[in-house]
């Protein structure tokens, strides 16, 4: 029997695959240097504004040519924060706090050749055709109410966990369940997490 499987099987196949799986994993599962740094956070900060908790922050864009070609051919984008404050608790799962959900949207008008970045509560867009300068313009400084700051208990450890994603806009829910396997993510989701003690 050993003399068979020794004919079949040729010497050092299982070295060979042992070292295939090892490569695939270490592929698989290390971050990709091209999407890594594509959403950056930059400044993030909780405090007290007039009795609210407010988490501030701003969002860097490293991979800016990939979503001009996207906007310049007619995709809509849209800007999605997502905060959650949850209070730490060792023996019980996690409570949470507060919650809050941002939305813009950017998107390139052909006919003034200018880009175009809505922020809700803002009566005016931000329009112009360096997108750098519109992006720092409104990304520079986001602020997400997370509920009132009185909720905050002294000595007690909190958890920020935020979201950050910039995707396709207007993208019909008939074709997102069609094609569930498309990514309609221009570049992939960071995700953050901050933990601090009040």
């Amino acid at each position: 029997m050993d003399s068979i499987l020794e004919n079949k099987i040729p010497a050092g196949t299982g070295a060979a695959l042992f070292l295939s799986a090892c490569m695939f994993f270490l592929l698989a599962f290390l971050p990709h240097r091209a999407f890594a740094d594509a959403i950056a956070l930059k400044n993030m900060v909780m405090d007290n504004q007039a009795g609210t908790i407010s988490a501030r922050f701003g969002i860097n864009l490293t991979s800016r040519q990939k979503v001009i070609d996207a906007l310049e051919n007619g995709i809509n984008l849209k800007l999605e924060c997502d905060a959650v404050l949850y209070k730490h608790k060792r023996l019980w799962p996690d409570s949470k706090v507060g919650k809050a959900h941002y939305v813009d949207r950017l998107f390139y008008d052909s006919l003034s050749s200018e880009f175009v970045l809505e922020q809700p509560g803002v009566p005016n867009p931000i329009r112009g055709k360096n997108l750098e300068n519109i992006l720092k313009r409104g990304w520079d400084t986001i602020v997400l109410d997370l509920g009132p700051w009185n909720l905050l208990e002294r000595g007690v450890h909190y958890q920020l966990i935020l979201k950050v994603k910039l995707d396709q806009d207007e993208v019909p829910a008939w074709l997102k369940y069609t094609l569930f396997f498309w990514s309609w993510n221009v570049v992939p989701t960071a995700t953050y997490q901050l933990d601090f003690v009040y």
